[in-house]
């Protein structure tokens, strides 16, 4: 190879100042990617649309009459023998090297070099896959399948120190399994002893995500969108017992049966218009509840204690309070309560997310789930609102509502999100009227009943 002495820096920054324009610039990115798909000075590279300026200036380079033509094709050789024959006397490749400061590696050699960068990389997680199944499932990782291939990658691609240290604490974790042992343990205990890390698997964590992935993998668990409540389902399935307190739902108004260990409970809240925050770790044990007719179920807590301040007396409706998304808590007794009889009625924000709530419930308990002021009549009585953004618009576009199929279009036309808060007078003044009798709710808010 010819180059340039190295410790000549007068004549190498000469080259850099003399080819420092535009046009060159344009020039020798064209040569790179060519010379590094061959891997050999070979070819030709076109340059279109030259300016009258860079006309004169590529001609005066290549050494040719470039008057009138609005764009020309160069050969990497041509521009291999005017370096060498320059004052600079340089080679093609040690120009682009120093030209754009990186070493010039054919695309083969790299793709060859990268592939052999993610051998090592998967030999030296080996060690930790300890079990069958782990080798198995590092395996196929390596090989560019297996569930959760993508997310390795991608740490991979980010940072790969950091991805070879995840990996590996990953496989380590799952060849530890309390399921093996026949034993249950806290997750965040689990990561602790693991990790030193009570959140590290937490599933907004990388090595949370991959440990969910390889999760499915060990315990042969189709890989698919995955709820909260059913991503708890998979790690109980491994013998990890989530959080039971942190998830939970807010409740008034219920009751149990005469001679259920919690009835003396309920009873005082109700009679002393209390709510309750019911965690998770509640529905643990079998409750005897006596299902009201109508189980009302609000998605904000301002809704909620709103129609809680109209209720002084005891006799309050059955209420519920997702806060929101429902908690897996929040499932589970919505779950119970329909196995017991009761049937649903849901008011939520005339959104997006809303409405996606609401389908998602009408989805889990078909027709025990009826929409309370929750359709395009209740929609279109509120004047007053925020302006959809153009992604909302898009998404309720395209978002179909079993109960109202034309609510979303109703919502697109009035450009207007509505929030619960706005119909709270009419949903105190239901529950008032009737609180715990089936009753039709369609010319009030829309409904399966009056269809």
């Amino acid at each position: 190879m010819v180059r340039m002495e190295m410790d000549d820096w007068t004549k190498k920054e000469e080259m850099l100042r003399y080819f420092d324009r535009p046009v060159f610039r344009r020039l020798f990115e064209e040569v790179r990617k060519k010379y590094q798909s061959l891997g050999r000075v070979g070819g030709k590279v076109l340059l279109p649309e030259l300016s009258v300026e860079e006309r004169e200036t590529l001609g005066g380079f290549l050494g040719q009459n470039l008057l009138g033509q609005t764009g020309v094709v160069v050969e990497l050789a041509r521009v291999e023998a005017i370096l060498r024959q320059s004052r600079f006397q340089v080679d093609l490749e040690s120009f682009l090297a120093d030209y754009f400061g990186v070493p010039m590696i054919a695309n083969a050699a790299r793709a060859a070099a990268e592939t052999q960068e993610w051998e090592d990389f998967c030999q030296s997680a080996a060690p930790w896959a300890g079990t069958p199944v782990t080798r198995e499932w590092l395996d196929l990782l390596c090989s560019g399948q297996g569930t959760g291939y993508r997310t390795l990658r991608a740490l991979y691609q980010e940072d790969k120190m950091q991805a070879r240290v995840v990996l590996g604490q990953c496989l380590a974790a799952l060849g530890q399994l309390p399921a093996d042992h026949k034993a249950e343990v806290r997750t965040p205990v689990y990561a602790a002893r693991l990790t030193g890390d009570p959140h590290a698997l937490d599933g907004d964590t990388p090595l949370g995500r991959l440990f969910f992935y390889g999760l499915l993998f060990v315990l042969g668990v189709p890989e698919a969108d995955f709820t909260a409540e059913r991503k708890r389902g998979v790690f109980q399935m491994a013998g990890l017992a989530e959080d039971d307190v942190s998830s939970n739902v807010l409740v008034a108004g219920l009751q149990t049966w005469p001679g259920d260990p919690r009835a003396d409970l309920f009873r005082t809240a109700r009679e002393t218009s209390s709510p309750l925050i019911l965690p998770l770790r509640f529905f643990a044990q079998t409750t005897r509840w006596s299902p009201p007719q109508a189980l009302y179920v609000v998605e904000n807590p301002s809704v909620f204690s709103t129609i809680l301040d109209a209720w002084d007396l005891p006799g309050m409706p059955s209420l519920v309070c997702t806060s929101g998304q429902p908690s897996v808590a929040a499932i589970r007794l919505l779950d119970e309560m329909v196995h017991a009889g009761a049937r649903i009625y849901y008011s939520g924000d005339f959104d997006v997310k809303g409405l996606e709530m609401g389908v998602a419930l009408f989805e889990r308990y078909g027709h025990a789930f009826q929409p309370w002021f929750f359709d395009t009549g209740s929609y279109l009585r509120v004047s007053t609102g925020v302006p959809l953004t153009p992604e909302q618009v898009r998404r309720l576009s395209t978002l179909q509502v079993p109960w109202d199929p034309q609510l979303p279009q109703a919502i697109v036309r009035q450009g207007l999100i509505v929030y619960q808060e706005l119909l709270v007078e009419d949903l105190i003044k239901d529950t008032r009227s009737c609180p715990n009798m089936s009753k039709n709710h369609f010319h009030k808010g829309g409904g399966i009943d009056g269809r």
